[in-house]
C-alpha cells in the first residue's frame, strides 16, 4: 500500500472513530433537564425541556410544548414515558405463540409506589439496523401489560432516571472541595511511572538516572495531550531514551514493556474488583452484576492468553513444539528481533523485576480511580464508590488506545455501557470521561515547563523511523545512520 494512501487510511480511522462518539454523546445528551413524552403527531417518545424543576416523584411537570407550540404545557406523572433497559422482548401472541417487539419505553404510573415490573410497556414491531440508525419506525405503538412478556423481566427494568438531568446543572450542583481533591492526588502517578520505567531502564543497562527519567517521562506526558490515543507521548520517550543506549531496539523496548506492565496491572485491577463484585452479588439478572462479570471474564482471558503466551515463549521445548523458533526466524527484520528476543530474555532472568514493576502499577491506577470517585462525588454520579473500581479501568484502557485523540467518543462509548445499568445517563458518562481527562491534562500541560526548560522535542518523522533501525550511538549520545 502507498504510505500516503496507508496515511490516510488511518487519519480517516481515526477521525471517523472520534466523530461517531461525539456524535453519540451530542445526540443523547441535553443542556437542560429533561423528561420523555409522547409526541401528540409521531405517536413516539420524545424528550422535551423541563421548564420548572421536579423530582421523579412529583405528579406535574411543566414542559415545553412537543407539538412546538410557544407556551408551555403541564403534563401529569402518568403522561411520562420512561426509558427501559430492554431493546427488546418476546411478548405472547393471542394465539399463544411469542413475538418479538421493540420497547420504546414504559408507562409512568400515576402513583411513585408501583413496582416497576408492573408498569405498562409502549412498543411496537421490530425494526432493522439502519431504521434504528435513521430513526426510523413502521406503524403505530401499542401499549402491553407487563403479564404478556415472557422470558427474563425482572425489577431493574428502569435503567435511565425518569428526569434526565441536563449537562449545565450537572456542573452547577459540582462540590469544588471533592473537585480539588480529584486534581491534587493525581501527580503521585508521575512520580510511581517515572520510577516504574527507570527500574526497567536500569535492567537493560541504559544509563538513565532517575530524574532524568522523571524529566522525560513528564515531556512525554505533555506530548501525549496532543498525539492521538493517550500513549503518544511514548514516541518521544523511546526516541530520548534511545540517545542514551547502544542499541536502539532495547531503548524501544523498555518503553512497550513499560506499557504493557502498566496495562497488565490495570487489567488485573479492573478485573479483580469485577469478579468480586459480580460473585458477591447473588443476583445474575442484575445488569451490573452482568456487567462486572462480563469485565472479569475479558479481563481473566486476556491474562491467561498472556500467561499462555509467556509460557511458550520462555519454556524451549514449547517454543520448538508449536513452532515459534521457525516462525521467529521467518520474520523480516531479523536483526531487531533478535534485539527483542534479548531483551525478552534479559527480563525473563529477573521476575522479581518485572513482578515489582507490576506491583508498584497498581497504586498508579488506584490512584487514578480514587480522582474519578473525587470526581463523581463532585458531580452526583448516581454511582456506588465501589463501581468505580470496574468502570474506571475499562475506560481508562479504551483511551489508551490509539486510535482517536485523548479517546474521543470510544471513552464515553465504554462509560455509558457499564454505567446504564446504575441509572447513569449519557450525560453523566460524558462528565466522568471529561474528568478523568481534565485532571490528566491539567497536569500534562503544566509538564510543559519541562519542555520549556529546553533540549527536548516531539521526534520528526524521519527521527521516529530512524527507531526501527538498530544501531550503535557515538559518544555524546547522538544516533549515527546505520
Amino acid at each position: 500500500m502507498h504510505p500516503a494512501t496507508k496515511k490516510w487510511l488511518k487519519f480517516s480511522l481515526r477521525w471517523g472513530i472520534a466523530v461517531l462518539g461525539v456524535w453519540f454523546v451530542i445526540k443523547n445528551i441535553s443542556l437542560h433537564d429533561t423528561v420523555r413524552v409522547l409526541d401528540p403527531v409521531q405517536q413516539r417518545p420524545v424528550s422535551v425541556r423541563l421548564l420548572e424543576p421536579a423530582e421523579p416523584s412529583s405528579q406535574q411537570f411543566v414542559i415545553e410544548d412537543p407539538a412546538g407550540g410557544p407556551a408551555s404545557k403541564t403534563v401529569r406523572r402518568d403522561e411520562l414515558i420512561a426509558r427501559s433497559q430492554y431493546d427488546h422482548i418476546q411478548i405472547k401472541a393471542d394465539d399463544g405463540s411469542t413475538t418479538k417487539v421493540d420497547v420504546l419505553g414504559l408507562i409512568v404510573p400515576a402513583k411513585s409506589s408501583l413496582a416497576v415490573t408492573e408498569w405498562d410497556l409502549l412498543v411496537s414491531k421490530p425494526r432493522s439496523m439502519i431504521a434504528k440508525f435513521l430513526g426510523q419506525f413502521d406503524g403505530s405503538p401499542w401499549t402491553i401489560s407487563p403479564s404478556r412478556v415472557t422470558g427474563s423481566y425482572k425489577e431493574d427494568l428502569l435503567s435511565y432516571p425518569l428526569v434526565d438531568a441536563g449537562l449545565i446543572n450537572v456542573v452547577k450542583r459540582a462540590d469544588h472541595t471533592y473537585l480539588w481533591a480529584a486534581l491534587l492526588i493525581f501527580p503521585l502517578n508521575y512520580l510511581i511511572t517515572s520510577l516504574r520505567w527507570k527500574k526497567l531502564l536500569s535492567a537493560l543497562s541504559i544509563p538513565i538516572s532517575t530524574a532524568k527519567a522523571f524529566h522525560i517521562n513528564m515531556v512525554g506526558a505533555f506530548y501525549n495531550t496532543f498525539m492521538p490515543g493517550s500513549t503518544g507521548g511514548d514516541l518521544l520517550r523511546a526516541y530520548y531514551a534511545a540517545k542514551h543506549s547502544t542499541n536502539r531496539t532495547h531503548a524501544v523496548l523498555s518503553v512497550v514493556i513499560d506499557r504493557a506492565v502498566g496495562l497488565m496491572a490495570l487489567i488485573l485491577l479492573g478485573g479483580t474488583v469485577a469478579a468480586i463484585k459480580g460473585l458477591s452479588s447473588g443476583d445474575w439478572h442484575d445488569p451490573v452484576t452482568r456487567r462486572c462479570l462480563q469485565v472479569a471474564i475479558g479481563s481473566a482471558t486476556i491474562v491467561v492468553v498472556t500467561a499462555i503466551g509467556l509460557t511458550i515463549y520462555y519454556v524451549p521445548v514449547l517454543r520448538r513444539a508449536v513452532g515459534l523458533d521457525f516462525l521467529l526466524k521467518k520474520l523480516p527484520m531479523q536483526k531487531q528481533v533478535r534485539s527483542a528476543q534479548e531483551v525478552m530474555d534479559i527480563y525473563g532472568r529477573r521476575p522479581l523485576l518485572v513482578l515489582f514493576t507490576l506491583a508498584i502499577s497498581l497504586p498508579v491506577h488506584a490512584i487514578t480511580v480514587i480522582s474519578a470517585i473525587f470526581a463523581g462525588q463532585a458531580f452526583g454520579l448516581p454511582i456506588r464508590p465501589e463501581y468505580y473500581w470496574v468502570v474506571v479501568p475499562v475506560v481508562t484502557l479504551a483511551g489508551a488506545i490509539p486510535v482517536s485523540p485523548q479517546g474521543a467518543g470510544v471513552m464515553e462509548f465504554f462509560a455509558y455501557l457499564l454505567m446504564r445499568g446504575q441509572k447513569a445517563t449519557v450525560a453523566d458518562a460524558l462528565v466522568l470521561t471529561m474528568s478523568l481527562r481534565f485532571v490528566q491534562i491539567f497536569w500534562n500541560l503544566l509538564a510543559g515547563v519541562f519542555v520549556l526548560r529546553g533540549g527536548y522535542h516531539a521526534p520528526t518523522e524521519k527521527e521516529a523511523a530512524e527507531l526501527q533501525a538498530d544501531g550503535p550511538t557515538d559518544t555524546t549520545g547522538e544516533m549515527k545512520a546505520t
